[in-house]
């Protein structure tokens, strides 16, 4: 089986003798073309009328009107209404999705805007707690360091009068002491 270009079957050598055979497009031209010629001729009737009697043209005309008032009134006109219908709701239709996609537009932006000021507020109110963190931060230190240096002088007074005490208590442990050691090395009491 081979096939062309037609997307017609042909049979060829080895076919299927049960499998219906296809003709081409060319061969069914050709049957009709000699179909044709064979065909007898044409009986042309002599009393050939091109113009018909006044009566009749007439009763023809007002026929045609009359079809032509029923085919208007019957298929145009309401074809015609339902297409003009058709285009106004696809009008409306049109002019809706605008006032929807202008509406859908205007709250997207009012959305956007109210996040942007959510945005702000939020970075201002974190710069502020930031910074009364810090303000805290800074006097809780201040404090410490004051407490700190306050407790570094009392404990230097501390030890000032512990070392003035000692001196006082060495100088008078000193005389004593002298006296002891002068008293053995002499061998008496001064």
């Amino acid at each position: 089986m081979q096939r062309h270009g037609t997307g017609r079957v042909h049979a060829g050598e080895g076919c299927n003798p049960r499998v219906p055979r296809r003709v081409g497009p060319s061969r069914g031209l050709l049957g009709v073309v000699s179909g044709l010629a064979i065909a007898a001729p044409a009986q042309a009737s002599a009393k050939l009328v091109l113009i018909p009697e006044a009566s009749i043209l007439i009763g023809l005309i007002v026929l045609f009107l009359g079809l032509v008032v029923v085919v208007n009134g019957l298929i145009f006109k309401p074809i015609f209404q339902a297409l003009d219908d058709r285009a106004s709701r696809v009008e409306g239709a049109k002019e809706r999705a605008e006032e929807i996609d202008e509406a859908s537009n205007t709250l997207l932006r009012r959305y956007e805007d109210s996040i942007r000021e959510v945005r702000a507020e939020a970075e201002s109110s974190r710069k502020n707690k930031l910074g009364h963190a810090r303000e805290e931060q800074l006097g809780m230190a201040e404090a410490a360091r004051g407490a700190a240096e306050a407790r570094i002088e009392e404990a230097g007074a501390e030890l000032e009068a512990e070392m003035v005490a000692a001196r006082e208590t060495l100088r008078a442990s000193s005389r004593e002491i002298a006296q002891a050691v002068a008293a053995r090395v002499i061998g008496r009491e001064l």
